[in-house]
């Protein structure tokens, strides 16, 4: 009973002087959502500068996205106005279409596929990864992972980076507003 005292403060004394720690909010529900009404309007169209990163080459140009009867419609065109190809984007499945020969294959359109339809189902309730996934608030910072393989991250600047960490490709989205078109 005597030590009761000393021991308290002891622990008081010790959690005062333990360093400070940034709070992280992990949740598994859509409380945060990805995409906020300034990044995604679902009756407008979205433009988006992008860049497409993997260890061998990059990629530039714009990503053009827009919710027509709940399905996302768009296209990815490189700078000098060349189509790479046109998407349309469910909960259940994402399809390329009008792909350009170099990306034509099989396997790297099943990539692709999967990689847009994360970014853009993310916040739908029927699209299981995005249920599955883990969100978390850090600095302003929000980060959705989905198994250690893929991370969607909103920085507070408005961009939009996405890892496929299986694969190595980096997607970078940066939102072209009505002024600077």
């Amino acid at each position: 009973m005597r030590y009761l005292l000393f021991v308290s403060s002891l622990f008081c004394l010790l959690a005062s002087c333990s360093s400070a720690k940034q709070i992280a909010l992990k949740t598994n529900d859509s409380i945060f959502p990805f995409w906020t009404i300034e990044l995604m309007d679902a009756t407008k169209r979205n433009d988006y500068r992008m860049i497409l990163s993997s260890s061998k080459a990059n990629i530039s140009g714009i990503y053009v996205a827009k919710q027509v009867n709940g399905q996302w419609n768009g296209s990815i065109i490189n700078e000098f106005g060349i189509k790479a190809f046109d998407f349309i984007s469910t909960s259940k499945k994402c399809e390329l279409m009008n792909v350009i020969s170099f990306l034509d294959k099989g396997y790297i359109k099943k990539v692709i596929a999967s990689d847009i339809q994360f970014i853009m189902e993310i916040d739908n309730p029927d699209y299981n990864p995005g249920i599955q996934s883990k969100r978390e608030l850090i600095s302003d910072t929000l980060t959705v992972n989905f198994r250690n393989k893929k991370e969607l991250k909103r920085l507070p600047d408005g961009e939009i980076k996405y890892k496929n960490h299986r694969y190595a490709l980096t997607y970078s989205l940066k939102k072209i507003y009505e002024t600077e078109r």
